[in-house]
């Protein structure tokens, strides 16, 4: 049975549970766990610690698997053993946080074409035909906004809008902890400076935040039939709040 350690970049918000995904301790790449649920969403009983704690960001997991589960749109894939506890082994070092978080940060993207195009989405049937290289990427994007709206329920929505290269993107957060962060905010388009003010982020800093692109399920938008995977932004990081909880100076 293989037991992975990933260093967790992603615990994002998926079908009513959630997904989480990190690089591998041995250098060797990306890792998504998945479950055995018809679209891999993890639930409570897959991923809480036998000490009733739940993984978060930045947390170093110890993760039994059963075996390799690649789909055409996420080729990280790995079936867990739903029988074993996983494991918390500490949380990010010092130095995998220089590795992680260095200028050379866009050795873990496709960028400036974000897992394969520059769109927001690519069509499932092309994915079936040619699957993704990659599922998930760390970038460092440029001139970032972020976006609350209202949709016909009166519920708020967030995106992030931001620039690799000359191309640009339009994407949903799914990282639960930057929309509560964010929740507060009244619809609008707001730069990075705004947030951090109005949140009060005083350990952020407006150039150095980072994100965790994944790549959704297949699914049609509304009142069409065919599918989509679309890019999410699954993790927002920012290196100066990271560098100050490390002591990182």
């Amino acid at each position: 049975m293989p037991i992975f350690e990933i260093i967790c970049l992603a615990k994002s918000i998926k079908h009513g549970g959630i997904c989480i995904a990190g690089l591998k301790t041995d250098g060797s790449g990306w890792l998504r766990p998945v479950s055995p649920k018809h679209d891999g969403t993890l639930y409570p009983e897959h991923y809480t610690f036998n000490n009733g704690h739940e993984p978060e960001l930045f947390d170093i997991i110890r993760i039994p698997c059963l075996r390799e589960d690649p789909k055409c749109h996420q080729p990280e894939n790995w079936l867990i053993d739903s029988s074993k506890y996983w494991e918390s082994v500490g949380s990010l070092t010092l130095s995998q946080a220089r590795n992680l978080l260095s200028p050379e940060i866009q050795k873990y993207s496709d960028s400036p074409e974000l897992l394969g195009n520059s769109e927001k989405q690519i069509p499932y049937e092309y994915l079936e035909t040619s699957s993704a290289q990659s599922s998930l990427a760390l970038v460092k994007p440029e001139i970032i906004q972020w976006v609350v709206k209202t949709n016909y329920d009166n519920e708020k929505k967030f995106r992030c809008h931001f620039y690799l290269g000359v191309n640009r993107y339009d994407l949903p957060i799914t990282d639960p902890i930057w929309i509560e962060k964010i929740s507060f905010l009244k619809e609008g388009t707001y730069s990075c400076e705004e947030v951090i003010e109005k949140a009060e982020l005083y350990n952020f800093e407006p150039d150095k935040f980072i994100l965790t692109i994944s790549l959704s399920e297949p699914f049609p938008p509304s009142g069409q039939e065919k599918l989509f995977c679309y890019k999410l932004v699954a993790a927002v990081i920012n290196v100066a709040d990271v560098k100050q909880r490390l002591g990182w100076i």
